[in-house]
C-alpha cells in the first residue's frame, strides 16, 4: 500500500483528484462558454477593463504570503498525528495574518485606485463607474483573504469532495445570476455585485464545513505564538516567492499591453492566454490534491510512495494533455472561429496561441514535481528561481511588445518558463532519488509514442478542411482520440485489468438478462459464470 492511513491511499487520493478536477472542470467549462458570451454582451473594450481589473487583483492576492500553502502541508501534518494543540496554534496565527491582509487590501488598494484608472485610459465606461467597480472587487478580496483559510483546512483534512461540492453549487447560482443580469441590460457593476454576493455566501458555507469536521478547532489570539508564527514564516516565504513569481509571469501581460497597444488587443491576448491556462488548470486541479498526501508520507518516511507518485502521476498527465497540446495545435484556429463566432478573432489569436501553447505539456508534467517540492517543504531554490524566470518575462515583455506585439509578450512568457520548468522535474527527481532514464522511460515514452497516432492522423485529416461547426470539430477530433484511447488501454495493462475486474459483475448480470430471453445464444457463456452445487450426499 501506498498510505498507512486511509484517508491517503490511493483509492481516497483518487477520488480527492475526481473531486477537485469535477469542480474545476465544471469552472472552466462555464468560463470556457461564458466569455464569448461576455465579450458580445460587454464589448471588447468593456471585458478589456474586466482582464485589466483581474490582473491588478492578482497582485494583491499576493498578501496570502504563502500562508494558504503552509495551512494545507501541516494541517495534514498535525490532523495525522492528532496534535490538536499545534493545529490550533497554526489555524489561529494563519487566521490573524490573514485579517492584517485584508485591511492592507482595503488601505492600499483604495490608494492606488486613481493611479490605476489614469494607466487604464479611455474606456467606455465612465470614470465613475469604473471606479465603483475597481473598489467593489478590491472590498471582495479584502473579504476572500480571510476566508480563503477554511477552503485551505478542508484540502489539509483531504476533504476535496465537500468543498467541491459546494462550489459547484454556488457556481451553478452565480452563472444564471451573471446571465440573467447581462439579458436585463445590466452592465459590468451588476456582474461585480452578483460575483461578490456568490463568493460571500459560498465562504461562509465553507466555513460551517470546517467546525463541522473539526468541532475541537477553536481560532482565539490566545493561540498565537512566537514558535508558530517562526514555523508559519518559514515555510510561506518560498510560498509567497514563489506566488509572487507566477503573478509577475502570467498577470503583468494584460499590463504591459494595456500600457503599449490598445484595450481591445488586451482581450486578443486573454483569448488565447486562457484557453491554454485553461488546459493547465485542469489537469493540474488533479495534481494539486497530492501536495497535503506527500506531507503526510514524508512526516511517516515514506519515500517510495513518493517516488511512485512522481513517475505514475507524470505518465498519466502526459496520457491526458498530449492530445490537447496537439489539439491547439493543429485545430486552434477552427477552434477560435467557432467559438467566439468570428474569423477576425482567430486570425489575431492563433499565433499567440501556438506560441503560449509550447509550455503546455512540460508545464503539466512539472506540476507533478512542483506538489512534491511544496509537499516535503522544499521550496527554497524553487521560488528563488521562479523569481528569476519573472523577472526575464518582464524584461522580455517591456521590449518584445514594442518589436512583435502581442505575439512578443508571448514568447517572453514562453521560453523562461520552458527552462524553469526542466529545472522543476530535475529537482524533483533528485528530491526522491529517481535517475533521468527511469523518469524518462516510465513517465514519456508510452505517452509520447502512442500521441504520435492522432498527431499523424489529424495532420492528414487537415488535407480537406470543412472543419465549421461543434458537429465537425467533434468528428473531427474523435478521428485521433479513439485510437488513442485503444492504444492507451493496450499499452496501460494495469488499467486494462482494473477495467475488465470492474466490468466482469456487469457482464454477468446482463447475460443473466440475456439468458431469460436467449436461452440459446447465452446458454453457452452462462454455463461457465453460473455457480454449481454439489449433490447433497446420501444419510
Amino acid at each position: 500500500p501506498l498510505a498507512e492511513n486511509h484517508t491517503w491511499t490511493p483509492r481516497a487520493l483518487l477520488c480527492s483528484a475526481a473531486t477537485n478536477w469535477l469542480a474545476f472542470f465544471a469552472t472552466l467549462a462555464i468560463a470556457f462558454f461564458l466569455s464569448p458570451y461576455l465579450i458580445r454582451r460587454l464589448g471588447d473594450s468593456t471585458y478589456g477593463v474586466w482582464v485589466f481589473v483581474e490582473s491588478v487583483l492578482a497582485y494583491f492576492t499576493l498578501l496570502d504570503l504563502g500562508v494558504a500553502a503552509c495551512v494545507v502541508r501541516y494541517v495534514a501534518r498535525f490532523s495525522a498525528k492528532n496534535e490538536t494543540v499545534e493545529l490550533n496554534r497554526l489555524v489561529s496565527t494563519a487566521f490573524a495574518v490573514f485579517l492584517v491582509a485584508g485591511g492592507i487590501v482595503l488601505f492600499v488598494g483604495g490608494s492606488l485606485t486613481p493611479l490605476l484608472l489614469r494607466l487604464l485610459g479611455q474606456t467606455p465606461l465612465s470614470p465613475t463607474q469604473t471606479l465603483a467597480f475597481m473598489v467593489l472587487m478590491l472590498a471582495n478580496l479584502a473579504f476572500t483573504l480571510p476566508a480563503s483559510l477554511f477552503p485551505a483546512i478542508l484540502d489539509g483534512l483531504n476533504r476535496y469532495g465537500s468543498k467541491s461540492a459546494v462550489k459547484l453549487v454556488f457556481l451553478a447560482l452565480r452563472t444564471l445570476a451573471i446571465v440573467a443580469v447581462l439579458e436585463n441590460d445590466g452592465g459590468l457593476w451588476e456582474v461585480g455585485l452578483v460575483y461578490t454576493s456568490a463568493n460571500i455566501a459560498e465562504h461562509l458555507v465553507l466555513v460551517g464545513l470546517v467546525f463541522h469536521f473539526l468541532p475541537e478547532l477553536r481560532l482565539s489570539w490566545r493561540w498565537i505564538d512566537r514558535p508558530t508564527w517562526k514555523l508559519v514564516r518559514s515555510y510561506s516565504t518560498d510560498a509567497f516567492l514563489a506566488m509572487l513569481a507566477g503573478r509577475i509571469t502570467m498577470q503583468t501581460a494584460a499590463l504591459v499591453i494595456g500600457g503599449f497597444l490598445t484595450t481591445p488587443m488586451i482581450t486578443h491576448f486573454a483569448i488565447a492566454s486562457r484557453l491554454v491556462e485553461f488546459a493547465k488548470a485542469i489537469l493540474r486541479s488533479a495534481t494539486t490534491t497530492l501536495t497535503p498526501a506527500i506531507s503526510a508520507w514524508e512526516a511517516s518516511g515514506n519515500i517510495a510512495a513518493i517516488r511512485s507518485i512522481l513517475l505514475l502521476g507524470t505518465r498519466w498527465v502526459l496520457y491526458l494533455v498530449l492530445p490537447i497540446h496537439l489539439g491547439l495545435i493543429l485545430w486552434g484556429k477552427s477552434f477560435l472561429t467557432i467559438w467566439l463566432g468570428d474569423a477576425k478573432y482567430a486570425s489575431s489569436c492563433y499565433p499567440t496561441l501556438c506560441i503560449l501553447s509550447l509550455t503546455l505539456t512540460l508545464g503539466v508534467a512539472q506540476s507533478i514535481g512542483s506538489r512534491i517540492l511544496y509537499g516535503v517543504g522544499r521550496l527554497r531554490w524553487f521560488a528563488r528561481l521562479a523569481l528569476v524566470e519573472a523577472a526575464v518575462n518582464l524584461g522580455f515583455s517591456l521590449w518584445w511588445v514594442q518589436l512583435w506585439g502581442i505575439e512578443g509578450v508571448a514568447w517572453a512568457i514562453a521560453l523562461p518558463n520552458i527552462a524553469f520548468c526542466g529545472y522543476v522535474v530535475v529537482a524533483a527527481c533528485r528530491t526522491v532519488e529517481v535517475g533521468a532514464a527511469d523518469y524518462l522511460w516510465q513517465g514519456w515514452f508510452g505517452p509520447l509514442l502512442v500521441a504520435s497516432v492522432p498527431a499523424l492522423l489529424w495532420s492528414f485529416a487537415q488535407i480537406v478542411p470543412t472543419v465549421t461547426t461543434w458537429t465537425d470539430f467533434a468528428w473531427t477530433l474523435l478521428i485521433g482520440l479513439i485510437p488513442y484511447g485503444m492504444l492507451v488501454l493496450l499499452v496501460e495493462r494495469e488499467l486494462r485489468e482494473r477495467i475488465k475486474s470492474r466490468l466482469h459483475p456487469l457482464r454477468n448480470c446482463c447475460l443473466q438478462v440475456m439468458s431469460g430471453f436467449w436461452p440459446k445464444v447465452a446458454r453457452g457463456t452462462i454455463r461457465e459464470t453460473t455457480p454449481t452445487f454439489a449433490a447433497p450426499s446420501r444419510p
